[in-house]
């Protein structure tokens, strides 16, 4: 991982936890600090139902980050793992009294800052650590549909490296209910991971499979969902299971670049393409324009609507076009990074930009503001000469 990106991710985690005291500063001047929650499992949530074999990647890059970073706040409250000496003393009353203050206190509000919920502490067993954390409105499943599965892994990752700092020993996390298996609240089991037992159901959690059937019912619902979204105001304020603060979104992705940015930026990438047919029509239906309306007119008017981003210009040329964005949502706050988080969005305008055109066009990134120092981006979509085939007997003559 490199130095910048390990800053970042540190700089994002003290952030957040400042916001649980007191107001940051202003990230984005014109579009605010949250984002459309359903905005966020698209980008996210999606992403890891498109591919499943990142599920593990995440929980295990999460769990890490989560670790490492969270240490230094208990540390600064005094939070020491010798405190939690009582959860050996086999008195369920007592230990899940002490967790009680420290949702009430730290992490309740953190998650509710972040848009991921309104969590609690359920029961423990002090002398296995074997505790369940009770979660409503939980972003990453919020209003999906019923897939019989589990797949809130960065909730499931963020805990695990807040016990393993906690406990000063390895955690781990899973789901018993989810919102993706037709509950109303997810159930997060925490648990020792020298428990034999305890591994299995983990690693049963994590081996993350999903049919094309159930991924095409989870396009349809983010699509149904979009499109709602679309037609509803933007509340004055933000609300816990509509609203996301960005800062928890940067995390996200942070977390997912330093276990393997090569993976993670493709995966982001084709998905975006993928959803970019669906995006299209949500589009053409609530914009009531076609062609490269798509991409002028209605996208800017999309993005800044949902609060993604500012699409400030889209300029035609013989080429191609050169779109000039601020305020992204990937990257808006964040200083000094050398892997670029966007890729989610480049993949969605190319796909947006080849419905539009009807033409074969590659998106590139022009100019960043980690390379420029400028406020805005610029996103390069270039038309691609598709290779014509040429027959065989033809290729015969030219090799005589």
């Amino acid at each position: 991982m490199s130095f910048r990106l390990k800053s970042a991710i540190k700089i994002l985690w003290q952030k957040m936890f400042y916001l649980v005291d007191n107001d940051l500063p202003v990230i984005r001047t014109t579009l605010g600090d949250y984002v459309n929650t359903i905005e966020i499992q698209k980008r996210l949530d999606y992403v890891v139902l498109y591919n499943p074999n990142i599920a593990r990647i995440e929980y295990q890059s999460t769990a890490n980050g989560t670790m490492e970073n969270v240490q230094e706040q208990h540390d600064k409250k005094g939070l020491e793992s010798k405190l939690f000496r009582n959860f050996n003393r086999r008195d369920p009353k007592q230990g899940l009294k002490i967790l009680k203050i420290l949702n009430r206190n730290i992490y309740g509000p953190l998650f509710r800052k972040m848009g991921k919920g309104y969590g609690a502490f359920r029961s423990i067993d002090p002398d296995s650590k074997q505790i369940t954390y009770e979660v409503k409105n939980c972003d990453e499943c919020l209003d999906l549909p019923d897939i019989d599965l589990k797949a809130c892994f960065y909730f499931s990752g963020l805990l695990a490296g807040i016990f393993s700092a906690l406990f000063n020993q390895s955690m781990g996390t899973y789901e018993s209910t989810c919102g993706t298996n037709g509950e109303t609240t997810c159930n997060y089991e925490i648990g020792n991971m020298r428990s034999i037992s305890f591994r299995d159901n983990l690693d049963k959690y994590l081996n993350l499979s999903i049919s094309d059937e159930k991924l095409y019912e989870v396009e349809t619902a983010l699509s149904e969902k979009i499109m709602e979204s679309l037609k509803t105001e933007t509340p004055a304020e933000p609300i816990v299971g509509t609203n996301s603060h960005i800062i928890g979104y940067q995390l996200r992705i942070l977390n997912n670049l330093e276990q393997n940015p090569e993976i993670f930026s493709e995966t982001y990438r084709k998905a975006g393409v993928r959803f970019s047919n669906r995006l299209a029509d949500i589009l053409k239906s609530f914009y009531q324009v076609d062609g490269e309306e798509l991409l002028t007119d209605a996208l800017p008017k999309y993005y800044k609507k949902q609060l993604l981003a500012n699409i400030d210009s889209v300029e035609k040329f013989l080429d191609g076009f050169m779109i000039t964005i601020s305020e992204a949502v990937d990257c808006a706050g964040v200083k000094n990074l050398d892997v670029k988080p966007c890729a989610f969005m480049r993949g969605e305008i190319e796909g947006i930009a080849n419905i539009a055109t009807g033409k074969h066009i590659r998106c590139d990134i022009h100019s960043c503001k980690y390379d420029t120092g400028e406020q805005f981006c610029q996103l390069e979509l270039s038309y691609i000469e598709e290779e014509k085939e040429i027959p065989d007997w033809l290729t015969e003559i030219e090799e005589q």
